[in-house]
Order: C-alpha cells, then sequence, then structure tokens
C-alpha cells in the first residue's frame, strides 16, 4: 500500500512538472477549447433568441431540434476528446453524430406547426423522450470511443474500456459540480450587491448574453483541469470502487433472500393476470447489484480481494438475479398485454430485457472455472453494443416509442370489449402521446380507422373534447344494463312517431353510463322526454332530453340535456335545468 502511495505520487509529481516545461503545448490546447466554448454559446444565444422572436430557426420544427443536438452534443465531445483532436476518428465519429442528428432530428416534433415554444415542448414531451435514449447511448458510445482512441485497437481493451468509461463519467459529474457552483458564486455577487442597490450584477448575471457564454466556458474549463489530472481521476477511482465492492456482498445477501421469499409468489404472478410485484423495484435491484460486481471485477488485471470462500458465494449471485429479472420481464408483459404499450412499459422492456441478457451473461461466467468472473471483460462489450444499437434505433421514426405504444393503444381501442379498457388507451392517445397520438384520436372520430364502431368513435369524440388529463369522467356505478333498458323504455319521443337514429340512441347510452343516478332518479321520477327541435338554427334537427330529476323547494326546476348533431353523430354539449 506504502508503495502504491509513492508510485501515484511520482507519476503525479512527474505530470505536473511535464505540464509545466511544455507551456505553449497547455496554453494553445486551452484556447483552442475556449474558442470553441464561445462558439458553442453563440449559437445557443441565436437559438434562444430565435424562440423568444418566433423566427427561424424556431419556426421550422424539423431543424430546431437538430441545431440544439449538434450545438449541445458535439463540442462537449470535442472538449472531453480536446487531446485527440487530430485523430481522425474523432472527426469520423462526430460527422457520423451530426448527420444522426440532422436526419432524426426533424420527426422528433413530427406534426407540430408552426413556431415552436415551451408550451409546445411541455405538452408533446417529445424532446424528453428524444433525450432520455439519446443520452444513455452517447453515455455507452464515448467510452467506447475513448478506448479506441487510448489503444488503437476496437477489440481486446477491456482494461480501458472499463476505466476510460468511470473517467468520463467522473469528469462530467466533477464539471457538472465545478458549473453548479460557479453559479451558485455568482448568484451570491449578485445577491450581496442588490442588497446594497446596485442591481447592476443582477441584471448582467441573468442576462442571455452572459449566461450561454459563461456557462460554456466555465464547463469546457472544468474539461480541461480535470483532463490534466488523470492521475488524480485514478486515485479517486480507486477509492471508490475500493468502496463499493465491499457492499457486492450485502447485495448478494440481498438478492439471496429476496429470492428465496419470491419463488412461492411467481406463480401467483403468471397466474392473476395482474401486477403482483413492482418491476422497478426489481429491475434497480439487478442494475445496482451488477454494478457492484463490476465494481469488484474491475477491469480484470487483479484480484477482488475476497476470500476464497466468499468468491464462491458470490458466483450463486447471478444465477439468482436471472430469476428476479425474468420476473420482472413477466410482469411489465402482463402489464404492456392488459394496459397497452407506452413509452414507459416500452423502456421498461428494454431494461428488462437487457438486465436478463447481463444476468445471463454473468451466469456463465460464474459457471466457468478459472479467474474470478473473468467473462465479464467479454459480456460487458458485448451486450453494450447491442444496447446501443436498440437506443440508437429507438431515435428513429421506425423505431420510436411513442410510434409503437400509438399503434398499440389503437389496436386496443379497436378490438377490446371493455368500455373501461378502450377510454384508457384512447385517452393515452389524446393525452399522452403527443402529436402522433392526437393523429390517432381524430382518424378515429372522423371514422378512417378500420373496425371503428359508433360507440368507439362517440367514446373518442368526449375524451377529445376534454382540456385537460384528470377531467375524465368517472362512470356511474348505478348505470346496469338493466337499468338503462328499463328508463329507455319510458323515454317519450317527440314529436311522436319520431324514429330515433341509431347514433343518437349511442349517445344517450353514453350519457346515461355517466349520469344514470341524474337521468333516472328513482320510482317518483318525472317521465323522460326526448324533444327533436332545431337549436342551432342550422335547419337540421336537435334533441332537447328532459330528465326525470327535479330541483328547489317546489321541485319546478327539471334537469335537460342538449344533444346536437353533426352530420351522422350527436353530441352531447350542455346539461343544466329549467323551470
Amino acid at each position: 500500500m506504502v508503495t502504491d502511495r509513492a508510485d501515484f505520487l511520482m507519476h503525479f509529481c512527474i505530470e505536473q512538472t511535464v505540464s509545466m516545461i511544455e507551456p505553449n503545448k497547455t496554453t494553445y490546447s486551452s484556447l483552442g477549447a475556449l474558442i470553441l466554448a464561445l462558439l458553442q454559446a453563440s449559437v445557443l444565444w441565436g437559438l434562444h433568441e430565435s424562440l423568444k422572436s418566433g423566427s427561424w430557426p424556431a419556426n421550422d420544427s424539423a431543424i430546431l431540434p437538430s441545431l440544439y443536438l449538434i450545438t449541445i452534443v458535439i463540442p462537449l465531445t470535442l472538449l472531453l476528446f480536446w487531446s485527440y483532436r487530430r485523430e481522425r476518428i474523432l472527426w469520423i465519429f462526430t460527422c457520423l453524430l451530426t448527420a444522426f442528428f440532422l436526419w432524426s432530428g426533424r420527426y422528433i416534433l413530427d406534426g407540430v406547426t408552426g413556431p415552436v415554444s415551451a408550451s409546445t415542448l411541455d405538452e408533446d414531451n417529445a424532446i424528453a423522450n428524444y433525450l432520455l435514449p439519446f443520452v444513455v447511448a452517447w453515455l455507452i458510445a464515448v467510452p467506447i470511443l475513448r478506448a479506441r482512441l487510448e489503444t488503437g485497437r476496437w477489440k481486446d481493451n477491456y482494461p480501458s474500456l472499463f476505466r476510460g468509461a468511470w473517467r468520463t463519467y467522473l469528469t462530467l459529474a466533477e464539471t457538472a459540480f465545478f458549473t453548479g457552483v460557479f453559479w451558485v458564486l455568482l448568484m451570491i455577487w449578485a445577491a450581496l450587491f442588490d442588497m446594497l442597490g446596485i442591481n447592476f450584477f443582477q441584471l448582467l448575471f441573468t442576462d442571455s448574453r452572459f449566461v450561454y457564454p459563461a456557462t460554456t466556458l466555465a464547463a469546457s474549463v472544468a474539461i480541461q483541469l480535470i483532463g490534466r489530472s488523470d492521475m488524480l481521476l485514478d486515485g479517486m477511482l480507486d477509492q471508490l470502487l475500493g468502496l463499493m465492492k465491499w457492499l457486492t456482498p450485502l447485495a448478494g445477501l440481498i438478492v439471496a433472500l429476496f429470492t428465496i421469499a419470491l419463488l412461492p409468489k411467481i406463480p401467483a404472478l403468471f397466474g392473476s393476470g395482474e401486477r403482483v410485484i413492482d418491476s422497478t423495484i426489481l429491475l434497480s435491484l439487478v442494475a445496482l447489484t451488477l454494478l457492484l460486481i463490476n465494481a469488484a471485477y474491475r477491469d480484470g488485471v487483479s484480484e477482488p480481494g475476497y476470500g476464497k470462500l466468499l468468491r464462491q458465494a458470490l458466483r450463486i449471485v447471478p444465477p439468482l438475479l436471472s430469476v428476479i429479472a425474468v420476473t420482472a420481464l413477466a410482469s411489465i408483459i402482463i402489464r404492456t398485454t392488459y394496459l397497452g404499450l407506452t413509452p414507459a412499459r416500452f423502456w421498461g422492456l428494454v431494461v428488462a430485457v437487457f438486465a436478463l441478457l447481463f444476468s445471463l451473461g454473468y451466469t456463465i461466467s460464474a459457471a466457468r472455472s478459472g479467474p474470478w468472473m473473468a467473462d465479464i471483460r467479454r459480456v460487458n462489450p458485448t451486450i453494450a453494443v447491442m444496447l446501443l444499437s436498440v437506443l440508437f434505433f429507438s431515435l428513429t421514426p421506425f423505431g420510436s416509442p411513442i410510434r409503437w405504444s400509438v399503434a398499440h393503444q389503437l389496436s386496443l381501442a379497436t378490438t377490446l370489449s371493455s368500455t373501461e379498457r378502450r377510454e384508457g388507451a384512447i385517452h393515452f392517445l389524446r393525452f399522452d402521446a403527443g402529436t402522433a397520438g392526437r393523429v390517432a384520436l381524430d382518424r378515429i372520430v372522423s371514422d378512417e380507422v378500420r373496425y371503428a364502431d359508433p360507440v368507439l368513435r362517440d367514446q373518442a369524440r368526449r375524451i377529445q373534447a376534454l382540456k385537460k388529463k384528470g377531467s375524465l369522467q368517472v362512470r356511474d356505478p348505478a348505470a346496469i344494463s338493466a337499468r338503462y333498458a328499463a328508463w329507455r323504455q319510458r323515454l317519450i319521443i317527440l314529436p311522436e312517431g319520431t324514429t330515433l337514429p341509431r347514433s343518437l340512441n349511442l349517445a344517450l347510452q353514453e350519457k346515461f353510463s355517466l349520469n344514470a343516478s341524474r337521468l333516472d332518479p328513482g320510482d317518483d321520477a318525472l317521465t323522460p322526454q326526448l324533444v327533436f327541435v332545431d337549436l342551432t338554427g342550422d335547419g337540421a334537427l336537435d334533441a332537447l332530453l328532459f330528465t326525470g330529476t327535479l330541483h328547489g323547494d317546489r321541485k319546478m326546476v327539471r334537469d335537460y340535456v342538449i344533444f346536437i348533431s353533426e352530420r351522422e353523430d350527436w353530441i352531447s354539449i350542455n346539461s343544466a335545468n329549467q323551470r
């Protein structure tokens, strides 16, 4: 241990001495990085002003997301690998990433017309649906690129891949911390002078012309400073992994005890058709345990430091993780089959599948003799590349989780017989699927969807008219079919002999299902009447339904519901009372 510390201090001193001996190279590198940061800030400020004014490119939803992604991600990638800026592979990678943004970014806000605003982005949630998988993909791809730059090869470089990944993540974390503290200091600075009646700094530090360059320059400086201290990063990494590996036995104990308790519950999970266990917690346990096993294995150069008995005991953990991963995957599949696919369930399926693949890979590694978990060095890169491919595919129009979710929910809406489940599918299209979902809902209403019956169209029309997500009306538990049949038998239609259109009958049935207690209050209620009359002055007959409910001290106020005819459909537009 003493020798290791002495070697670390010696290498650190040599590194600092070299950096002082070659000041011109360091200054040149820093100057170029600062210029890149200023260019990034200039473009970001221009995009910010475009959003404020509604001018190009804010009024072009096909190019705006691409420009933002290119402006944020490409400079950050170059800054992380600034010392390799003369390597051709780095520029090939950035060019491919730029081309991918230009192609896939145009589909992020597909269907949004006119200038993009904050409200548009909040409503569609399209940016968040794109960024989450991309960030994960980028965090996987960057260490692979770093290992290639450091070793000059794509294969057989697991030690560089492992340490490069952790160095990258630590660099990003420290950069975020440095930039955050930088802004905290500026806010304190502004607040101090503001207390003295000097608001110049408050105005300066909140001006977008200052915010963007200050942030990008602070991040650039942090990355450059951290990049010159690889020995310090390695020291922090060794300490962090050294602490984490001693949590691995605890995680293994939790996995073993939980699996023993889980096994009796598995038949109920597969037999009930309902979610009897939270798959999120299961997958969190699997992911954290796999991470701790990696912390113990490290880059595979040395043994983890466990005793022989503990090493053998930990070989049992991966098979148990496979059981938990299978259970989580089954729970998500059952939930998706019953309630339909959503972006959250899509990613839950992806996480569960890859958690199972990693667990099975680690199980094979644990079953083999030789160095402890030695096959991890092959399992991790292989499955990481597979996950990277899935993530990038999900960012294309063909693999978009929203596209798959809308298609599945639309299929459920047209094939299910359960009213509650059909309404759930339509509700998803209206509020949770962005532009694509609303387009699908419009197709149902306009009868452009195959197998969309009048009841489904009426449900879709009612939910389409809702203004907010929580405003969906709850069905009246008293609205049983026998009660509706008796109420419908008593209903008087005026003028006499008027034929009740089928679509109006469906609208009445839907209204009754929501307000049975009000439309049919009991034995003493007045006889319900449906009067056909032109209420809108368009020459077409509408319908006025007088319910059986009376209000007021003298019971002189009678409820009514107005139905307006639109083409061949009928819409309930108002409920009120009349003396």
